[in-house]
């Protein structure tokens, strides 16, 4: 009922808000008479536009009658601009409109005004981009960003702050490489995750789904999320400031100023986020007197879940010089603080929660990155970076009290809440970072490319209540690993047929403290592996159609809290051995930008992984161990639907399955593995979600906008255990829907917005990791200023 009211709801608002719109046709040619492709038409001062077809040809819808000015660009031309008058309810036939050519943009012919994200997604990977236009005056994050992605599931244990896995077609976690402008971001820890990035400090995501490039070169067993921030060379100002439900508040400042004649720039990024997630839950209580759980449940409050963290990272240097298009050398300092309500492998709401367990975090990184295009007679591009994380953390664990649901203290003990001792454990981590990428033209349609990556990776510690842990991180325990690809890309048919080889070659070595319980025992561990992996990816265009296909063999290396643990709840396992990946991809993509443009990407996919390494869950601790096998096969769909450059329809959808595919138990022929051909339990295989949204222009005045989205997502049921371990109460986590409701006001071309949203409308019950409870409903309310 309430999705129907949903739908409804939003059908009602637009039948209010719509209005008849006049249109204007024309198309876009150079001075021999030649077709512009891919030409940006727009209307100054508004943010409506479009983008001429492959033959010029451009159809563009206006809100308002009257007289504007229609602004035409494209690469290797110069921009023009044209005043129009336009009768209401009328079409207006421009006919050919001829653009003069700019002899000094003739060498960037070949992107024919297209956008970066449209570059993006033509390239033979299968690859998703999202641009943040559209989400930057919204209370979101990189990660609500990605939920909207097909393919993407993500998982998460509570409210801002907490922890999350992020799912791509079958593979999760450190199975995927996260990187912030090229840069491995798992190695930057809690305090610069995901789910701490505000929307407005992104330009575009890209998602590499299987198949990774070289240059985001590092060990990811079948895709890539790269998070880009760069906004150009231009200067300018990004302020915004959030309030939300359960004291959420979060601020963002983004900024640059460049000498236009030097190239000299200055840039500045920083966020500070906190929030006291005191959502209610439903708890059966227990009597600790009598040890009786109740059979009703009760709504509480989660009373020790706060978070807060920040982040200020400055950079200067140089940008679109003639030696270098980006030489920047920054540092950033980022901390954080996470109380902890419950272990994050707790089924549903946990019978005792936690009290006084937290964990903090402070780092220090430097940077320096080195790009430049065009050298050597423009056949030679070049990209670079060096990067060292330098990190404290602290893991506290050491109450003398359990507390029950209302925040009140029902024992004294001296052993903490988790286990039967405390720990006080703080780590040193010292991560640098380092990765060089050229590419060459052999001819106009080959080209080479090389690309190098090094990752060391050192931790220590001390933890004066636990000997265990002591003993493990007396001294340094170190991971280094190092990728090193090739590859080579060939166009054929003036570009519609593309392909591309590669190889990897992957090093890795570990020396680590390997101790038993009591910390009396000091066992060096050491190991290295060497592997080979290789690829191909291969794309055609017929028309508006792309049809694209890869394959890649690829591995994973043990990450650090696999080996290590997190000093809580997730025990050390250093003797992980890589994984490893075949992975296939097969998909098409239609793109019609004629008209009200058309976009749809069908992506199909297998991952056939061996040596899979999965968390087990015993007790209050999380083992790591390597699954033999595990095989991942679904289909992932995305589309979008222009009208009038008004409404916009967004659909997306994922099906998987991911089974374990080992027969014997443990490698050993003979002893049946007694989960051969299950569904891997705790992730969700059906889900997805439709997005309806309404953009005006020219509310008040000519220079404002006004949009209205409602989004509808969806999750299956699906099972939180082995589901074929129990014949009665396998463990469900049921059938989900949720409404998210945006509205976003802008005036003065963008310069000032404002924006209100509703997170779970309907205050449906959302269950995430083990069947735990995410926040009810929430509101939001946000102020940005933008000054180009």
């Amino acid at each position: 009922m309430k999705r129907r009211f949903s739908i409804f709801l939003l059908t009602g608002i637009l039948l209010v808000l719509f209005s008849y719109s006049q249109e204007i046709q024309g198309q876009i040619v150079d001075e021999e008479g030649v077709e512009v492709s891919f030409a940006t038409i727009s209307l100054k001062g508004t943010g409506i536009g479009t983008v001429a077809d492959i033959y010029g040809k451009f159809n563009l819808s206006v809100p308002n009658a009257g007289i504007h000015q229609l602004e035409i660009s494209s690469s290797g031309s110069k921009a023009t601009t044209l005043e129009v008058m336009i009768t209401k309810g009328e079409l207006l036939e421009l006919g050919k409109i001829e653009l003069e050519s700019s002899i000094s943009q003739l060498e960037e012919i070949t992107v024919l005004g297209k956008s970066q994200a449209t570059v993006v997604r033509e390239q033979a990977y299968a690859v998703e981009v999202v641009e943040s236009k559209g989400f930057e005056n919204l209370s979101i994050n990189a990660n609500d960003i990605l939920g909207k992605i097909s393919g993407v599931n993500i998982r998460q244990s509570g409210g801002l702050g907490s922890p999350f896995s992020l799912s791509l077609n079958g593979l999760s976690g450190s199975q995927l490489r996260v990187f912030l402008d090229g840069v491995p971001m798992d190695y930057f820890g809690s305090s610069l995750s995901l789910n701490n990035f505000s929307a407005n400090l992104i330009n575009r995501i890209e998602v590499y789904k299987g198949v990774v490039p070289i240059h985001l070169s590092s060990d990811a067993l079948g895709g890539a999320i790269n998070i880009l921030t760069d906004s150009g060379d231009d200067s300018y100002l990004d302020v915004s400031y959030s309030v939300g439900s359960f004291g959420t508040h979060i601020i963002s400042l983004n900024a640059q100023h460049r000498q236009e004649k030097s190239g000299f720039a200055v840039r500045a990024k920083s966020f500070y986020n906190t929030s006291q997630n005191n959502y209610k839950v439903p708890v059966y209580l227990v009597n600790w007197d009598t040890g009786k759980e109740d059979d009703f449940e009760t709504w509480v409050e989660r009373f020790h879940d706060d978070y807060n963290s920040k982040m200020s990272w400055i950079e200067t240097g140089y940008l679109g010089t003639s030696f270098a298009d980006q030489l920047l050398v920054g540092i950033m300092y980022s901390d954080n603080y996470n109380a902890i309500q419950q272990a994050i492998n707790a089924i549903g709401q946990a019978k005792r929660p936690y009290g006084q367990v937290a964990k903090e975090e402070e780092k220090i990184i430097t940077n320096f990155s080195y790009n430049k295009a065009g050298l050597l007679n423009d056949k030679l591009n070049v990209s670079s970076y060096f990067v060292a994380v330098f990190s404290d953390e602290v893991t506290v664990d050491t109450s003398s009290y359990y507390y029950n649901w209302f925040g009140e203290i029902t024992d004294t003990v001296n052993v903490g809440e988790i286990e039967n001792r405390k720990t006080w454990f703080t780590s040193d981590i010292k991560n640098y970072l380092g990765n060089f990428n050229a590419e060459y033209a052999l001819t106009p349609n080959q080209n080479i490319a090389i690309n190098y990556s090094l990752n060391d990776y050192t931790i220590q510690g001390t933890d004066p209540l636990q000997a265990e842990r002591a003993t493990q991180f007396r001294y340094p325990n170190t991971v280094k690993k190092q990728v090193l690809g090739g590859a080579y890309t060939q166009n054929f048919l003036e570009g519609r047929l593309k392909s591309s080889v590669f190889t990897k070659y992957y090093r890795y070595s570990l020396s680590s403290i390997d101790t038993d319980y009591s910390g009396d025992a000091e066992i060096p561990f050491n190991q290295s592996h060497d592997n080979f992996g290789f690829g191909f990816t291969a794309s055609f265009f017929i028309q508006k159609f792309q049809i694209k296909a890869s394959y890649e063999n690829a591995t994973r290396f043990p990450e650090s809290v696999e080996l290590f643990g997190n000093g809580l709840n997730v025990r050390p396992s250093p003797s992980l051995l890589p994984e490893s990946s075949h992975n296939y991809n097969l998909g098409f993509i239609y793109n019609s930008q004629s008209g009200n443009p058309l976009f749809i990407s069908v992506n199909s996919f297998i991952r056939d992984a061996e040596d899979f390494i999965i968390p087990e869950i015993r007790g209050v601790y999380t083992y790591h161990l390597n699954n033999q096998k595990v095989l991942s096969k679904g289909i992932d769909i995305s589309s979008n639907y222009s009208f009038n450059n008004t409404f916009l329809v967004t659909l997306n959808g994922t099906y998987l399955d991911k089974r374990d595919n080992g027969r014997w138990r443990n490698g050993e022929v003979g002893v049946e593995n007694s989960q051969y051909g299950a569904r891997t339990p705790n992730e969700p295989y059906l889900f997805g979600n439709v997005a309806f949204s309404y953009r005006k222009s020219g509310v008040r005045s000519f220079d404002d906008s006004f949009s209205l989205s409602l989004t509808e997502s969806y999750v299956h049921s699906f099972f939180y255990r082995w589901e074929n371990l129990a014949s009665q109460d396998k463990g469900i986590v049921p059938e989900q829907w949720t409404t998210n409701l945006d509205v976003v006001y802008s005036m003065n071309e963008e310069r000032y917005n404002f924006s209100f949203g509703i997170s779970n409308l309907w205050d449906a019950r959302v269950y995430d990791n083990f069947q735990q409870i995410r926040p009810g409903r929430a509101f939001s309310f946000k102020i940005r200023y933008f000054l180009l």
